[in-house]
């Protein structure tokens, strides 16, 4: 129903100079995760060419071997596409660091998200300034990446 509020997500409307920072912050991270070899195989989304569609002609295809060899099939898929909204900004910067992501990246990623604050407009309407302690910007983590091999 187009009136349940439900249905929509929030955008971050970002400056020019502030989406290049993010891209180069990006790039820097998914060299250092391809790089240490810290990216799963079977990690689809966020990558380049490697999405959900990929993801799912993967799985189509294994379970159709597994069919035509007369194996049982068990499949489970879980939704995990509003998890990334209630992450612990501590909890995330944690992350990043075991995972290698240190020095300038870190403290820059850590001071986009401290004390950040989220305010909705409806029409005319605004609501209060609230500060934000969960949830991430929802960046394009894929487009425009040069290789990094």
């Amino acid at each position: 129903m187009a009136g349940d509020m439900a249905n929509y997500r929030p955008i971050s409307l970002t400056c020019v100079p502030s989406k290049i920072l993010e891209r180069i912050v990006t790039n820097k991270i998914l060299g250092h995760l391809y790089s240490n070899n810290i990216l799963c195989p079977a990690q689809h989304g966020f990558l380049l060419l490697q999405s959900t569609c990929t993801n799912l002609l993967e799985c189509l295809n294994d379970w159709t071997v597994c069919v035509q060899s007369r194996q049982q099939v068990a499949i489970v898929y879980i939704d995990f596409a509003k998890a990334i909204d209630v992450v612990s900004h501590k909890k995330l910067f944690a992350h990043l660091h075991a995972y290698g992501v240190h020095g300038p990246v870190l403290l820059w990623i850590q001071n986009v998200f401290v004390e950040h604050t989220h305010q909705t407009k409806i029409g005319p309407h605004l609501s209060d300034t609230a500060t934000l302690i969960s949830g991430v910007i929802h960046w394009r983590w894929a487009t425009h990446i040069p290789s990094l091999h």
